[in-house]
């Protein structure tokens, strides 16, 4: 007798069959290397898979060529068959695919390595391999073996395979082309395909009761003899016997049968010569008999033309006698008036046409049952006692008819709802039998941490360590504890962007990979450059949309973005996709858009909500009310610049303004820091705990203030972004704490009044002026909400300039007068003679802007 080929751990053995010896020694060394098969990164695992793909596909490959000599011989599948069953296998091992079966199941590749953080949840989640699997797999199709061992490999665990008497030479050609596209040995080291002979109990009982992973495939009484030996410390995963169907709504044929439906309803039938468990065995159609026949007749045509180009295998006497066996059945149930039989003499396929409608299970090889049904309930009735065994259910329908069907089939136990056509092909990423395999073949284990402002610091700092600009100041400081912490010095924006790209990557703790690139460095000078990692970027964005949702933003508005879009900004792209998340109706029409369009879009689709920088938001409203516009915008959400109260009582005239929030209170460099709930007023905002770290501390020293509530500059460390970090950063924003308060919304954090830009305070003719105290002036004067003041030095002594915004330019001395009323401060500096006041008139939106943010500084002071 002919010794056959095992591959056991990366060595080529003759011998017959696995003996109880070598199988105890074969689990020991599947232990032994468990311990080393997980280290190697899922990227590398997924490069020399690629390659074997690639290697699979090329028609040329010897050991492809080799395996089309020998595998006619071993299975019945003909030679085209065969030659599909090499590019399914290509497909299998491509990393696209393998990408995307991946991400469907875990969604992040890094739980497969380092781990995937979860901020908002406060742990980091792993999915560690659960050591051994053994593969018992069926017979039928020989690529469901090589899927199953991808399945253990992207997994990383140790694989077993016990192939099939049917094959015994395919699985080891598999690894084989594994091991000479992966020198390095990642993985062919730890992959075995043996044989043994089934329901040996000196082989099965040891390793049925060994601590590891047993993945079934096969029919009824293989499964019901494992599960009655399996150990309590082995976990079975169970791909029993499935049974699948095809439906066809009779409406959809009244006059002629479509070519799509019988060439994708010949396709499924013929792939695997109906080995597979989701090849149909029955075609219901829902309506006449005429419908059925029409519908058999139009698949027969297509199957003798298919049968020329992908023959069915070469058939067993046994399975010849099963199909004549259902001929001759056939043939008298059609003489009798109560069915057909189209059949060519040859047994490439067979269609039965049934008048009873019970389901019926198919001696497959192309053997196919039609059978017609009145109505959908009818049909679930026919199938309900194969409800334990349903697998897949292809449909051909109306759209009604087929969500009906799928809900029903679903109740019922189907695994899955396709289409015609559809039936033998799967999607990477679905789940298969009810279960998301892979995820069953993983430990899902957790590191987590304390939900406090301190360990989430501390974790933070451990994290950014490998940075190098991070790493000096933190060993200078001591350590990653929280005491070392607020040792470090404060960032300010010189100091991080001279250690950031593109002008240094000292700040980086990786490469600039998977990650977007924005500008930064605020309304003056050159942009800087900050980078978030993709995932920290759908964190920001994802709380973002958290904000905008507590802010007041629902799935029922429609919204405007009037944020400035290109030039590497950041907040057109950040809230558009926040909005995406609600649900709501967006219209990305960009601040920087022409005032006509702006409108135009906004009538169009009747906006009740906007979103962007207030100066254009101010710009927009002043057109409206000067159009005197039939426009209502019941929501506005600002960010960027401060709102003063004038401002807020001037939207709520404008365009009938009911709620006017913080979009909240961030920048690119920071992420999200604050956030509006619906009992704060002003400039009010919540801390993001679970985001930032927020301090207030005194502007020229850098330290806490001796009284807790005073006025201070926020300074922000941002506890999620790692890539580049940012710790202790000088935000150049003057808040305030408020009283420690649950608030009603039920937030028990902390919270903060914000109070503009540290550099928008003026020290001017003998008085501390800001914004507000301008603005309470210009209240109720038909002058725009936008201005700018400009200190100056005129003739050695303070000159205030002015800088408006109207249609139609006031008097000076109106304009002083009112500046008077509004600000006792104003007042009495003029009084004194401290400064003097000059005017500058612009057209609305015409004082100069920042080009690239769009934003008005509001304070500049020009005296050198």
């Amino acid at each position: 007798m002919k010794k056959q080929k095992l591959y056991i751990f990366g060595q080529l053995r003759e011998q017959n069959w696995l003996t109880a010896e070598t199988a105890g020694e074969l689990l020991e060394e599947a232990r032994e290397r468990a311990a080393v098969v997980a280290h190697p990164d899922i990227e590398c695992i997924l490069d020399v898979l690629d390659d074997v793909s690639r290697a699979w596909a090329d028609p040329d490959y010897h050991l492809r060529r080799q395996a089309e000599k020998i595998l006619p011989g071993l299975t019945s599948f003909s030679a085209q068959m065969i030659e599909q069953g090499f590019n399914a296998i290509s497909a299998i091992c491509r990393r696209e695919n393998l990408e995307k079966r991946l991400k469907g199941e875990f969604g992040n590749l890094s739980v497969l390595d380092a781990g995937q953080e979860r901020p908002h949840l406060d742990y980091r989640l792993h999915a560690l391999p659960r050591g051994v699997l053994l593969h018992l797999t069926a017979g039928n199709v020989f690529v469901g073996a090589v899927d199953s061992l991808i399945s253990g490999i992207i997994t990383k665990n140790v694989n077993i395979l016990k192939m099939s008497r049917v094959d015994t030479v395919f699985p080891g050609l598999f690894i084989e082309s594994i091991k000479e596209h992966d020198p390095a040995g990642i993985i062919w080291p730890n992959q075995a395909a043996v044989l043994w002979k089934g329901g040996d109990e000196t082989i099965e009982t040891p390793l049925l009761n060994a601590p590891l992973t047993v993945i079934f495939w096969g029919g009824h009484d293989a499964l019901l003899s494992v599960k009655a030996r399996i150990g309590a410390s082995t976990k079975l995963i169970e791909n029993g016997p499935r049974y699948s169907l095809a439906v066809v709504e009779g409406s959809r044929i009244k006059k002629e049968v479509s070519p799509y439906l019988v060439a994708g309803l010949a396709k499924d039938l013929s792939l695997w010569d109906q080995q597979a468990c989701s090849s149909p065995h029955v075609v219901y159609v829902v309506g006449a008999a005429a419908q059925t026949h029409a519908l058999m007749e139009a698949l027969y045509d297509e199957m003798v033309s298919l049968s020329e180009e992908l023959p069915v295998g070469d058939l067993s006497f046994d399975e010849k006698v099963e199909i004549r066996k259902v001929r001759e059945i056939a043939r008298m149930m059609q003489a009798r008036g109560e069915g057909r039989l189209m059949c060519p003499e040859e047994f490439s396929f067979s269609l039965v046409l049934e008048d009873d409608p019970v389901f019926k299970v198919s001696c497959l090889n192309r053997t196919l049952f039609f059978k017609t049904v009145k109505s959908c309930e009818q049909l679930i009735e026919q199938v309900r006692p194969l409800s334990a065994y349903l697998q897949t259910v292809g449909l051909y329908c109306m759209p009604e008819t087929a969500q009906q069907l799928g809900e029903s089939f679903f109740e019922l136990g189907a695994k899955r709802i396709t289409e015609i056509g559809g039936m033998s092909e799967g999607h990477d990423g679905a789940p298969h039998d009810g279960i998301f395999l892979l995820r069953q073949l993983v430990e899902w284990v957790g590191t987590e941490y304390r939900a406090t402002p301190e360990s989430r610091v501390e974790r933070l700092l451990s994290q950014i360590y490998a940075a190098p600009y991070y790493r000096g100041i933190l060993d200078k400081a001591g350590g990653c504890d929280f005491e070392h912490f607020m040792r470090l010095p404060l960032l300010d924006r010189a100091t991080f962007y001279k250690h950031s790209p593109p002008a240094s990557s000292d700040i980086l703790t990786g490469p600039m990979t998977d990650a977007y690139i924005y500008a930064s460095g605020g309304t003056t000078g050159e942009p800087k450059f900050t980078l978030y990692s993709n995932d920290e970027y759908r964190l920001s964005t994802d709380l973002l949309a958290e904000i905008f949702k507590n802010a007041g933003i629902s799935r029922e508005d429609r919204v405007a973005n009037l944020f400035i879009a290109g030039n590497l900004w950041t907040s057109f792209n950040v809230s558009g996709r926040a909005l995406e998340n609600i649900g709501c109706l967006q219209l990305p029409i960009g601040g920087g858009s022409d005032i006509e369009n702006i409108l135009k879009y906004i009538r169009l689709f009747n906006v009740n909500a906007v979103v962007g920088l207030p100066s254009i938001i101010i710009n927009l409203a002043e057109e409206i009310a000067k159009r005197k516009l039939p426009i209502k915008i019941e929501k506005i959400l600002y960010a960027g610049e401060h709102l003063r109260p004038q401002t807020r009582e001037f939207l709520q005239k404008a365009v009938g303004a009911e709620l006017i929030r913080s979009a909240g209170y961030a920048c690119v460099d920071t992420g999200p820091v604050g956030w509006q709930c619906q009992y704060l007023e002003g400039s009010v905002h919540h801390v993001c705990d679970d985001h930032s770290y927020v301090e207030i501390l005194e502007p020229e020293t850098g330290q806490p203030q001796a009284d807790p509530t005073a006025a201070g500059e926020l300074v922000v460390t941002n506890l999620t972004r790692v890539l580049m970090p940012v710790v202790r950063y000088r935000t150049g924003d003057l808040g305030r704490w408020q009283a420690a308060t649950t608030c009603r919304c039920g937030f028990s954090g902390r919270s903060f009044e914000l109070l503009g830009r540290c550099d928008d305070l003026l020290v001017i003719g003998g008085i501390n002026l800001m914004p507000v105290d301008v603005a309470a002036g210009l209240q109720g004067l038909p002058v725009s909400q936008s201005f700018q003041v400009v200190a100056q030095n005129v003739a050695g002594k303070d000159h205030l300039l002015l800088r408006l915004e109207a249609e139609q330019p006031l008097p000076d001395d109106k304009i002083v007068a009112a500046l008077k009323k509004g600000s006792y401060k104003i007042a009495e500096s003029l009084k004194d003679n401290w400064m003097t006041i000059s005017i500058e008139w612009f057209k609305p939106g015409r004082i100069p802007r920042n080009e690239r943010t769009g934003k008005l500084k509001p304070i500049i002071d020009d005296r050198h």
